[in-house]
C-alpha cells in the first residue's frame, strides 16, 4: 500500500467545495459579499475568526486521531508559512492552525487537500470530526479496533450536503470497550464495541453532549452488527435534522430533542428513521471498513518479549508484547511546527509510522519496539518533551477569551497559574493520574463536566463590579451505561483557584467530601477581603468585563449579564435560609436588588443606585404586567428596611424568593430577539404613543452589549419597513451590532464610515 495514501479519504464533494473556496474569499475581499454571508460560508469550511482582528483559525479534521508523518509535515509547513508556527491539538483529536490572514486561508485549505486533508466540517452546524479511542488497535482492553469504523462513518456522512446544514453540530464517537476512553457516553452518537456470539458489533447511545445543560446519551441499540453502523449514524442524523430546533441555536443540539421528547419518544423517533432506512437502503457511496493495523506495524525482534519495563511514566505497553506507546504531554495542547515535524520523523523511524492525537490534547507515538524506547525518549527530550519525567496532573484548557469570541475568562492563563503553583506545593502528594479541565465559558470546550476536577468560567458581581470566577465541578464518572457527570460544588474567584488546588494536592484532598469541604472553605471569603487584582483576569491588567464577545454575540453578552444577577439573587435567597437577624435581612435585601436589576439591561437600562433600580423595575416590569403588582409593596418595604424605617424583612423571605423565581422565569423565556415568551401576570398598561419616533440614534461611547440593546429598542419604535440609522464607534460596536440585527431577522442595508465613527442603516422587518 502506498505510504502516501491518506487514512481518511476526502469525498469528491468536499474537494470541490475546497477548490471553490478561493473565489468566495476573493468576492468577500472585493466587498461583493457581506461579512455575515461570508461567515455562514467559511465557518462550515473550518475557518473561525479569532479575537485578533483579521486573523483566523483553521481546524483540520484528523479522522479517528490518526495522522501519518507526511500529513503532519504539511500541516506544520502551512503553519510556519501562513500562521504563527504553533499547532494546537483539540479535545476532539483535531489539529488547528492559528493566526492566518483571511487572504491566505485558501492557500492553507488547498495545501491540506494536496496531502488528503480537509477542514470542511471543522466548524458550524455540521457532522464534526468522528473520534475514537486514542489507543484504538493497540489497547490490551479493547474488544477490537474501532478506528476503521470511525473512518468509514466519517467518509460516508461527509459526502452529503445535508451533513453541513444541520440544526447544530453532530458529534460521533467510537469506544473500544466500556471504559469509554473516547467519551462516547456524552456524544450525540456514541458506539461501544462488543462481540456477541463471535460477531463484532456495537451498542449505540444517542442524545448525549456537554456544554450548557449537559447530558449522557440514552441507549438506542443494545447490539448492532458492525455492518449496520452507517445506517444507525444516518438514522440519528435524520432524526436530528427533522426535530432539532433551528430557531434557537442555544437549544438546538440533539440532547435538547431528547429533553423535549423524553427517552421513550426519542427512541421511537430513532426507530422510525431506522426502519425507513432499512426499507429504502442507504444513499450514496457506501464507505468500506478498511483495517489499518497492517499499514502501521513495527517488526518485532526475538528480544522484544523481555518483561522488563522501559524507562518513563508515559510509556505504556500495547496488546502486542514488546511494543510500547509513548505519550507526549503537550502543554495546553500546543506544539511548535518545528517540533511537530521532528515528532513525525521519530514516529516514522522508531515507531509504527503514525502519530495519534488524543482527547487530552496530547500526542502518541505508537508501536515502538522495546529496544528503541529509550532512544525515542532521548530524542523527544531534546525537543523539550520529557516522556520519562514527573507525571504531574494533566491540565486541559480551551483557548478561552484570549482568542475565542465566546470566551468569558482567560482559561489558559489560569492553566498556566495552576501549573506553576502545583510543583511548588506538595509535589510528592499530587494525585498524578488526575485530569484538570478548564473551560472559559459554559460551552465546555475543555469538557469540564467529565473532569476529575473541572472549572467553568463565570462572571460574578461583587460590590457592583464584575469579577472573573470559576464554577468548580467534581465527581465525574464516564463508563458505558453508568456515566455520571461532574456536579458543581462551588464558585471561586479566578485568583483563588491555584492556591486551592495546591492545598488539595498537597493534602491529598482532591476527591469526594474532602475536596468539596476545601472548596467550600475557600468560597466563604467575603467580598471585602478581595484585593484589587481579583477584579482582573489572569494575563490582563484591565478590569474584567464581558466586552469583546462577538461579533453577533451581543445577545449572548446580554444573557450573561442577566445570569450574573439572577445567580446572585438565588444565592442570596439560599444563604438567607440558614441565617438569622440582620445577616438574614441583608441577604434578602441583596436578593431583591439583584433580582430587580437583572432584566433591566434588555430595556437599555443600567442604573447603579438601588432606588433607581427599583423605580425602573416598577416601570418596565410591574406596570406592564410581567411581574405581579404586589411586588411593588415588597420593593417599598425593602427600601424602608434599608433606610432604617423597618425593623426586619425576614418575614418576607417567601415573597422575595417568589420575586426571584418570577424574574428567572422571565429570563428563561427570552427569545433570540430578547422578547418574553412567558405570559404576563397582569393586564399591561396602554402603550405610550406620545414619544417621538426618531430615525436616528447616537450610540457613540456606548459599549457592547448595551449599544445593541438600545438600538434594538429604538428600532421597535420604527414602523415595519422604515429605516433606522445608528451611529456607532469603531471596533467591537461596529462589528457586533450589525450582525446581531441580521441574526434577529432585520435587514442591514449599509455600514459606512464617517468622521471617525460608523453609521449603520437597518430596515425593520418585523
Amino acid at each position: 500500500m502506498d505510504v502516501k495514501e491518506p487514512i481518511l479519504y476526502i469525498p469528491e464533494s468536499v474537494r470541490q467545495d475546497v477548490l471553490g473556496y478561493r473565489e468566495a474569499v476573493t468576492r468577500f475581499l472585493r466587498g461583493e459579499t457581506k461579512p455575515i454571508s461570508f461567515k455562514a460560508y467559511r465557518v462550515p469550511m473550518g475557518i473561525y475568526e479569532q479575537r485578533d482582528e483579521g486573523r483566523y483559525m483553521v481546524r483540520i479534521r484528523i479522522g479517528a486521531g490518526l495522522v501519518p508523518p507526511y500529513q503532519l509535515e504539511r500541516i506544520a509547513e502551512l503553519s510556519r508559512r501562513y500562521g504563527n508556527g504553533i499547532l494546537h491539538v483539540t479535545t476532539r483529536q483535531d489539529i488547528q492552525i492559528h493566526e492566518v490572514a483571511i487572504e491566505h486561508t485558501p492557500d492553507v485549505l488547498e495545501g491540506l487537500l494536496e496531502v488528503g486533508l480537509a477542514a470542511r466540517g471543522g466548524g458550524g452546524n455540521t457532522v464534526r470530526n468522528v473520534t475514537a479511542c486514542p489507543r484504538a488497535g493497540i489497547c490490551p482492553n479493547e474488544h477490537f479496533d474501532v478506528a476503521p469504523y470511525a473512518i468509514a462513518t466519517a467518509e460516508y456522512l461527509l459526502q452529503f450536503k445535508a451533513s453541513y446544514n444541520l440544526p447544530r453540530k453532530y458529534k460521533i464517537v467510537f469506544s473500544g470497550c466500556s471504559n469509554d476512553c473516547a467519551f462516547a457516553s456524552v456524544a450525540d452518537l456514541g458506539f461501544f464495541a462488543h462481540v456477541k456470539d463471535g460477531v463484532r458489533g456495537f451498542a449505540a447511545y444517542a442524545g448525549g453532549g456537554l456544554g450548557a445543560n449537559p447530558a449522557a446519551g440514552v441507549k438506542v441499540e443494545d447490539f448492532v452488527a458492525d455492518n449496520e453502523i452507517l445506517e444507525v449514524a444516518e438514522a440519528v442524523r435524520r432524526l436530528f435534522d427533522k426535530h432539532g430546533d433551528r430557531s434557537n441555536k442555544h437549544k438546538a443540539r440533539l440532547r435538547y430533542v431528547l429533553g423535549r421528547a423524553g427517552k421513550n419518544e426519542f427512541v421511537r423517533l430513532y426507530r422510525s428513521e431506522r426502519e425507513q432506512l432499512s426499507e429504502q437502503g442507504l444513499e450514496g457511496d457506501i464507505a468500506n471498513v478498511r483495517p489499518l493495523s497492517g499499514r502501521f506495524a513495527a517488526p518485532l525482534s526475538p528480544t522484544d518479549g523481555d518483561e522488563s519495563w522501559p524507562e518513563g511514566p508515559n510509556v505504556t505497553p500495547e496488546k502486542t508484547k514488546g511494543l510500547y506507546s509513548l505519550t507526549l504531554r503537550l502543554h495546553l495542547g500546543d506544539i511548535s511546527a518545528e517540533n511537530m515535524i521532528r515528532v513525525a520523523r521519530i514516529a516514522e523511524e522508531l515507531g509504527s509510522g503514525i502519530v495519534r492525537t488524543t482527547q487530552l490534547q496530547n500526542l502518541l507515538i505508537t508501536s515502538v519496539v522495546r529496544q528503541n524506547v529509550n532512544k525515542a525518549i532521548a530524542e523527544l527530550k531534546a525537543l523539550g518533551i520529557d516522556v520519562s519525567g514527573h507525571a504531574a496532573p494533566k491540565i486541559v484548557a480551551c483557548t478561552g477569551a484570549a482568542t475565542c469570541k465566546l470566551g468569558l475568562c482567560l482559561s489558559r492563563g489560569l492553566a498556566e497559574a495552576i501549573q506553576h503553583k502545583l510543583p511548588r506545593d506538595g509535589r510528592s502528594a499530587q494525585r498524578t493520574d488526575a485530569t484538570i479541565r478548564i473551560s472559559g465559558c459554559p460551552n465546555s470546550c475543555a469538557n469540564h463536566y467529565i473532569a476529575d476536577i473541572g472549572f467553568q468560567g463565570a462572571a460574578r458581581r461583587v460590590g457592583g463590579r464584575l469579577m472573573p470566577c470559576y464554577d468548580v465541578f467534581a465527581g465525574a464518572r464516564v463508563l458505558e451505561g453508568r456515566t455520571h457527570l461532574a456536579e458543581k460544588i462551588g464558585t471561586l474567584p479566578a485568583k483563588r483557584v491555584p492556591e486551592m488546588l495546591a492545598e488539595a494536592f498537597a493534602s491529598g484532598s482532591t476527591e469526594g467530601a474532602k475536596f468539596e469541604a476545601l472548596v467550600r472553605e475557600y468560597e466563604k471569603a467575603s467580598g471585602a477581603e478581595y484585593p484589587e487584582d481579583f477584579f482582573c483576569d489572569y494575563g490582563s491588567h484591565e478590569a474584567f468585563s464581558l466586552a469583546g464577545r462577538g461579533p453577533g454575540e451581543c445577545g449572548a453578552g446580554v444573557m450573561d449579564v442577566m445570569k450574573v444577577d439572577i445567580d446572585e439573587a438565588k444565592g442570596a435567597v439560599k444563604a438567607a435560609a440558614g441565617q438569622e437577624g440582620n445577616e438574614k435581612d441583608l441577604s434578602l435585601y441583596k436578593a431583591t436588588v439583584a433580582a430587580a436589576r437583572a432584566l433591566l439591561v434588555i430595556f437599555g437600562l443600567e442604573p447603579s443606585k438601588d432606588r433607581e433600580i427599583f423605580a425602573a423595575f416598577r416601570q418596565r416590569l410591574i406596570e406592564p404586567g410581567w411581574v405581579a403588582p404586589e411586588m411593588q409593596q415588597l420593593l417599598d418595604e425593602a427600601v424602608d428596611w434599608r433606610m432604617g424605617d423597618r425593623e426586619s424583612i425576614g418575614q418576607l423571605e417567601r415573597q422575595i424568593a417568589g420575586l426571584v423565581g418570577r424574574v428567572e422565569e422571565l429570563f428563561l423565556s427570552l427569545d433570540a430577539a430578547l422578547k418574553f415568551r412567558a405570559e404576563p401576570i397582569g393586564k399591561p398598561a396602554e402603550a405610550d404613543t406620545s414619544e417621538a419616533r426618531t430615525r436616528l440614534i447616537h450610540l457613540r461611547g456606548v459599549g457592547c452589549p448595551l449599544n445593541f440593546v438600545k438600538a434594538k429598542i429604538e428600532l421597535e419604535k420604527v414602523p415595519v419597513g422604515d429605516i433606522l440609522e445608528v451611529l456607532l464607534d469603531d471596533g467591537e460596536p461596529v462589528r457586533n451590532v450589525p450582525e446581531s440585527f441580521v441574526q434577529q431577522g432585520q435587514e442591514v442595508l449599509e455600514v459606512k464610515k464617517a468622521d471617525g465613527h460608523y453609521c449603520l442603516q437597518v430596515r425593520r422587518q418585523k
